[in-house]
């Protein structure tokens, strides 16, 4: 068995499935021919977009003989890439046929048509991107240092006051564990809750579309206040947190660190401080968030405070 999950999303959960036929066989049997179609997981593109496809050996009849028991194809730094691309085109085409397959956890992602044209159409823009995406990939970001936390006047609001911490990837990046089970949400709001937070699951129900005004309204049910809505000193440490959505699609947030730059974390990859073109956040409204690409997240939905009363899950 492979469990079979595409790195896409950064706000909701990747689809993920499991192939239980003898089309597993056969898929481990070609990738085993073609070696350089992989790479290692966390090793290639980590921007907003598609991120290659992650596969998962669950047997251990088939792990450790001719390729790993867990591994990624086309994520931007196999020596194979035509050929990475085309297998992985070759899992998608199959997907739907194990939408009962799919995980728990991701129900909010099924497995069916309309996300796998959304696959197919992130694929499609990752081939034509490639040579941009290995110039990403080789970008080194310097960050910069800040203090740990300061109180801040919020100069288009009277009156209001928020807290801005210290960019700190390492408490995200260094555990697998970590980095997988927490998204941009969980950044946004600074907690940890290692559940793929999503927006108004704690509060009883989740973003009914993928829109500004959805997401808007199932976070706000967690407590999040528009901007200029001031938080009291009662709901310290406060943070200001941005909203962006791929129409449809998904969502992302932003975080404001202290130095004057923001922070985010798409899905399940490493929080940074940088956009799709590796240069540094200082305006989350126009930096770039998937410009000219298929999963563009073109609709800013605004600023939000979020206080310590805000629970997410």
């Amino acid at each position: 068995m492979i469990k079979i999950t595409v790195d896409l999303f950064s706000g909701r959960p990747n689809p993920s499935w499991i192939i239980n036929d003898k089309r597993g066989d056969d898929l481990l049997e070609k990738i085993s021919k073609k070696t350089k179609i992989i790479s290692k997981p966390d090793k290639g593109y980590d921007g907003l977009g598609f991120r290659g496809i992650k596969l998962e050996l669950l047997g251990d009849e088939d792990a450790g003989k001719r390729i790993p028991s867990v591994f990624t194809i086309a994520n931007g730094v196999a020596e194979d890439q035509k050929g990475s691309i085309q297998i992985a085109r070759e899992i998608v085409d199959q997907m739907t046929r194990y939408s009962k397959n799919s995980m728990d956890v991701f129900k909010l992602t099924p497995i069916d048509k309309r996300i796998q044209k959304i696959i197919f159409g992130s694929i499609d823009q990752y081939e034509k991107d490639l040579a941009k995406i290995r110039k990403y990939i080789k970008i080194k970001i310097k960050w910069p240092v800040s203090p740990t936390r300061v109180t801040v006047n919020d100069g288009e609001c009277y009156d209001c006051k928020y807290e801005e911490s210290k960019f700190n990837p390492n408490f995200w990046n260094a555990d697998p564990n970590v980095r997988a089970n927490n998204n941009c949400y969980n950044y946004g709001r600074n907690w940890k809750t290692n559940t793929f937070a999503q927006p108004g699951r704690a509060s009883g129900a989740t973003a009914s579309s993928m829109s500004c005004s959805a997401v808007r309204t199932a976070a706000m049910n967690d407590g999040l206040k528009e901007r200029c809505d001031c938080l009291p000193q009662s709901e310290y440490p406060r943070r200001m947190v941005a909203l962006v959505i791929a129409p449809g699609v998904d969502y992302h947030w932003y975080r404001k660190q202290t130095g004057g730059f923001w922070g985010h974390k798409p899905g399940g990859t490493a929080a940074r401080n940088y956009d799709n073109s590796g240069v540094l956040i200082t305006n989350p409204e126009t930096c770039d968030r998937g410009a000219g690409t298929w999963l563009n997240y073109t609709d800013f939905c605004g600023y939000f405070y979020a206080g310590k009363s805000v629970i997410i899950s």
